[in-house]
């Protein structure tokens, strides 16, 4: 009889040991933007990669997310691909299974270039992840970008803005 006390105080003590350091990951579970960059491109300067982009937005078999299709296409020199470059540090004890960013559009916004490729962010380091749309060559780079991320399989979100 009191084997199985001892056995029953060490396994509560166990669960509560186990509970704590759950409760320390979650409440230590941070992932911040460290610095936004951005830059343009004009779509002049790839015209044939700008014609190709149209005519997947045309035939709808474009991959990404499309804000808004013109009603007439204008050429390649009246537009502008805007790379936005999002510095992310991951503060958590555990990896960061899937992040991915999405760009709040402005009312002129055209599209964003769909990134199929899955990517994941080490504890305790730091990496990059790209975002890129099609905008008039004419408009600002102030944009709200937001970041979602998967950290065992229960999804957080960081919102930041860019050029403030």
């Amino acid at each position: 009889m009191k084997g199985l006390k001892i056995a029953a105080i060490a396994s509560f003590s166990l669960l509560l040991v186990m509970l704590v350091l759950v409760g320390y990951l979650f409440m230590t579970a941070e992932v911040s933007v460290v610095q936004v960059t951005a830059h343009g491109i004009p779509a002049s300067s790839d015209p044939a990669a700008f014609e190709q982009l149209k005519t997947s937005v045309e035939e709808g078999t474009f991959q990404g997310t499309l804000f808004q299709k013109p009603l007439e296409w204008k050429d390649a020199s009246e537009y502008v691909y805007l790379t936005y470059t999002i510095r992310l540090q991951n503060n958590c004890l555990v990896p960061i299974d899937m992040v991915e960013a999405q760009v709040v559009p402005l009312s002129t916004d055209i599209l964003q270039i769909g990134d199929y490729e899955v990517r994941s962010l080490d504890l305790k380091s730091q990496g990059d992840l790209n975002v890129r749309i099609l905008a008039p060559k004419d408009t600002h780079s102030v944009r709200e970008l937001i970041v979602t991320y998967y950290l065992w399989g229960v999804s957080g979100s960081v919102k930041t803005l860019f050029g403030q």
